[in-house]
């Protein structure tokens, strides 16, 4: 596994499975902590995702999901950009700088909130029914099927 990781984390199996999943689809890929008031995240960082020219003035971003303490039961709130990169023409109503339902705030930080699930809204009943990960981490929702719906969300312009 090509994955770099920081810090000594405990990885779990299913960590482990799905961050081999998500290394087929995101170029690199690497695992730290973060540690937000008395929550600690594993923090998933994948570099130089690539942005569509005909939204954005760069070509890549970095870009970073927080998995809450009881990933997979629970998925993350939206993903991170590194850079509060303009979007051109009417702009993208996801992309606010702020972060929102819980997310935690990381501008100060130069991370920057994107709103992005797998449906259902962010209303926590709603997320929770359309989250649906497996008991084996290639038959349901992933990190892989995360990072795919934020690439093909941040970067589609309707």
């Amino acid at each position: 596994m090509k994955i770099a990781t920081h810090e000594n984390i405990k990885l779990t199996d299913r960590l482990i499975a799905e961050l081999r999943i998500l290394e087929k689809v995101a170029k690199t890929v690497i695992l730290g902590r973060k540690t937000i008031g008395n929550i600690q995240y594993n923090a998933v960082l994948i570099k130089r995702m690539p942005l569509s020219c005909q939204k954005f003035a760069v070509s890549n971003t970095d870009l970073l999901f927080l998995l809450p303490p009881d990933y997979p039961r629970i998925p993350p709130i939206g993903c991170y950009l590194n850079y509060p990169w303009d979007s051109v023409g009417e702009g993208d109503h996801h992309f606010t700088r702020q972060s929102y339902y819980g997310a935690p705030f990381l501008s100060e930080e130069g991370w920057y909130w994107y709103c992005v699930g797998l449906g259902g809204g962010f209303n926590r009943d709603r997320w929770l029914n359309s989250w649906r990960p497996s008991t084996y981490p290639d038959k349901g929702h992933n990190l892989a099927t995360l990072f795919v719906t934020a690439r093909h969300a941040i970067n589609d312009d309707g």
